[in-house]
């Protein structure tokens, strides 16, 4: 592809006037002041419209299709996990090829409401890891997710629907231990393989939450598909 030559837009009064300027007086007799503003009004504006598409076309390729010259407009700006500080800037030649890229099947990308973000639904790097998780009815970002089970604890409808809801924290759950979560005793490392450990599980869960306590879950080793695995409860007091 050739590269576009850079294209500064002028103000559309700025292009009136030159245009005011280069536009011929009406022959004496035909002087039409109405009609003669009009078609200087229309030129200009064609010419404005002219000069912002070509102010609007980038110099690379669409990240999509790579046949069209990519548009400013049309640029997205993409995280490929809920933990990225930047994101990838990606260049689209129209939101058709935008749509279709954001769309594209298990790796398309999903607008996170609190932190307003485009965050891939998998995490590229597995393959398998779902990166969006419900909580309270609003599907979050895994970030955002940690940041409301922290602050608020897992959700006593879901425990009390036979539900284990927690996350995968770093190796030793830090991130619940620094917010000021302690290790339940005898739900270390607990390990969950059928309907009565769940029982047992939450019935402990709900215990402290009716004790004014918030409860978290780290999950440890899991399954794929969540079958079995084992999960850590901890617990801190309200504040």
């Amino acid at each position: 592809m050739n590269s576009i030559p850079k294209c500064v837009v002028p103000s559309r009064q700025d292009l009136y006037e030159k245009v005011l300027k280069r536009y011929p007086n009406p022959l004496p007799g035909f002087d039409d002041t109405g009609s003669q503003e009009q078609i200087i009004s229309e030129r200009t504006d064609r010419l404005h419209r002219y000069l912002m598409d070509r102010a609007d076309r980038l110099d690379t390729g669409c990240d999509n299709c790579d046949d069209k010259f990519a548009r400013k407009s049309e640029s997205r700006y993409l995280y490929d996990t809920p933990w990225e500080v930047n994101p990838r800037e990606l260049n689209f030649c129209s939101d058709k090829c935008g749509d279709d890229y954001y769309y594209a099947g298990d790796f398309s990308y999903q607008f996170c409401e609190p932190c307003e973000r485009d965050i891939c639904i998998r995490n590229p790097a597995d393959g398998w890891m779902f990166q969006f998780k419900d909580y309270d009815g609003e599907e979050l970002c895994l970030k955002c997710y940690m940041g409301e089970i922290l602050d608020h604890g897992i959700e006593r409808e879901k425990l009390e629907g036979g539900q284990i809801p927690g996350m995968f924290f770093n190796h030793g759950n830090p991130e619940a231990l620094e917010a000021g979560y302690e290790t339940v005793e005898g739900f270390d490392h607990y390990f969950i393989r059928d309907p009565h450990h769940v029982k047992r599980f939450t019935k402990k869960a709900l215990e402290l939450i009716d004790q004014d306590k918030k409860v978290v879950v780290g999950y440890e080793k899991m399954a794929i598909g969540g079958i079995e695995g084992y999960v850590t409860m901890m617990v801190k007091n309200e504040m």
